[in-house]
């Protein structure tokens, strides 16, 4: 499977960001936490979007209840060089699975979700400068 996500820069501080049809604004301004998701935190939303996913997924294979499923992240960000230290997080599930049950899917949610292996490992993106006149 491949992905393809375009990025642009709307105004000094919006970007548009689209794929398969689908439109997401974006804050790119530093300190204008009113224009939107900035970087870090679309990080962390893509995140528990990855292991929510999963608990969907792998729930339904497993044949598990789950009535509601959220997860809050905390993060730690450091100025020099810029990077999240820490990120913490806490899966709430609502079920009346035993809890050995629900365990393994949250260890399993985190083990099989691309963005969480992609974020394990530390993938560094390769990228190529193109000038457009």
């Amino acid at each position: 499977m491949n992905y393809h996500v375009t990025a642009t820069i709307q105004d000094e501080s919006h970007a548009l960001v689209e794929t398969r049809g689908h439109r997401l604004t974006l804050n790119v301004k530093k300190a204008a936490g009113e224009a939107g998701f900035n970087a870090a935190e679309t990080l962390l939303a893509a995140l528990g979007a990855c292991m929510l996913t999963n608990i969907n997924a792998i729930g339904e294979k497993m044949h598990l209840k789950v009535e509601s499923a959220r997860i809050e992240f905390d993060a730690d960000r450091r100025d020099e060089p810029p990077a999240l230290t820490e990120i913490r997080y806490q899966l709430i599930l609502k079920s009346p699975e035993p809890r050995e049950k629900l365990q393994e899917l949250a260890d399993l949610c985190f083990k099989w979700g691309t963005v969480t292996n992609t974020v394990i490992n530390g993938l560094t993106p390769q990228g190529a400068l193109v000038i457009e006149k």
